[in-house]
């Protein structure tokens, strides 16, 4: 007897920790590197944070389009496009939790100099994208959870 299909599984919790620290650790090897050649720091531009805060409204919005399209419509879905929008959200989480660690990294990286005016603002501009990729880690989670097929305890309360 053949086994039962597996069904996709949500992104566990301790799957977007690990992936925040390998940003962190990467960010922090990486700007450890540039300290011990002698070379200057990166500075983010704050276009970096703003382009997050948008992506991460516009994954917002997706992930209500297609909670309203799945669970309250209950539109057919094109299988293509279901498995798009999974593997989108799916990006969104681990993509926000790198991001989220490695900005944080950074951030952290310029508080023993805080005395300069660039470490300050690498620290403001570091925190301010980190915030960003939160952002994008809730989207991608909204997304996800807009993405499961309703309940059957949905059905029943949608008839009565």
């Amino acid at each position: 007897m053949p086994d039962a299909p597996r069904r996709v599984q949500p992104t566990r919790f301790r799957a977007l920790v690990l992936a925040a620290l390998i940003g962190a650790g990467l960010s922090f090897l990486s700007l450890m590197g540039v300290t011990a050649f002698g070379l200057t720091m990166p500075d983010v531009p704050w276009t970096t944070p703003t382009l997050m805060f948008a992506g991460a409204v516009a994954a917002g919005v997706l992930a209500r389009v297609t909670y309203v399209r799945n669970h309250v419509v209950r539109r057919p879905q094109d299988p293509g496009r279901s498995v798009a929008t999974l593997a989108v959200a799916k990006a969104l989480l681990l993509g926000g939790s790198l991001l989220a660690g490695g900005y944080l990294a950074f951030a952290l990286f310029s508080v023993a100099h805080l005395d300069a005016p660039m470490p300050r603002q690498r620290l403001v501009i570091g925190l301010v994208t980190t915030l960003a990729a939160v952002g994008v880690v809730l989207a991608g989670w909204a997304l996800e959870r807009a993405c499961r097929t309703p309940d059957e305890d949905e059905d029943e309360k949608g008839d009565t």
